[in-house]
């Protein structure tokens, strides 16, 4: 079995694994939540090294592995850098809010294609107007429709994050104030 895929993600971590290697985590439209090892992403002289910052979407191939679940990051073609999600606190803090959720809604390696849409869709509407109260309680709907919890309240939204929900409804409570304070 050929184990390289090619499949659109949104990268939302990045995490420092050595002097020169990143651990990039992705929700994607084929393959779920992954984490990939972007080995010498770091190096200034890396052509992986300028499509790896947060949010971007990109095209992006991976090494499936043959045990566990950590992925090995081939390459990556941006699509959509979503730069202006970094206008202000309130718009990244949005944004951050939205891929977390996202992230911990989902098995790692368990594809779910409308979630990822969700999460694309809610990123290009962030692109060009301001974060609301109402932008965030639509994606949080939307987000438990997609999870089979239709009608649900924040205490669903805790059931489906489980041990990060308090984490998760800590970032909630500090993007409400944003919001508000905008």
């Amino acid at each position: 079995m050929d184990r390289e895929r090619q499949t659109e993600g949104i990268l939302l971590r990045r995490h420092s694994y050595s002097e020169s290697s990143w651990i990039l985590g992705w929700m994607t439209r084929d393959l779920g939540w992954i984490q990939a090892l972007a080995k010498g992403a770091k190096r200034s002289s890396s052509p992986l090294r300028s499509p790896l910052d947060l949010f971007y979407l990109c095209e992006i191939a991976v090494l499936v592995p043959r045990t566990g679940d950590l992925h090995l990051f081939q390459e990556a073609r941006v699509k959509n850098p979503f730069l202006s999600l970094r206008r202000d606190w309130a718009t990244f803090s949005c944004a951050q809010y939205f891929g977390e959720l996202a992230g911990a809604s989902v098995e790692r390696g368990s594809p779910f294609p409308e979630l990822y849409e969700l999460l694309r869709k809610a990123l290009t509407y962030l692109e060009t107007h301001p974060p609301s109260l109402i932008l965030l309680e639509r994606y949080e709907r939307r987000l438990l429709e997609a999870s089979g919890m239709r009608g649900g309240d924040l205490g669903a939204l805790g059931d489906l994050l489980g041990g990060g929900a308090s984490r998760i409804f800590s970032t909630r409570k500090r993007l409400r104030e944003a919001i508000h304070a905008g």
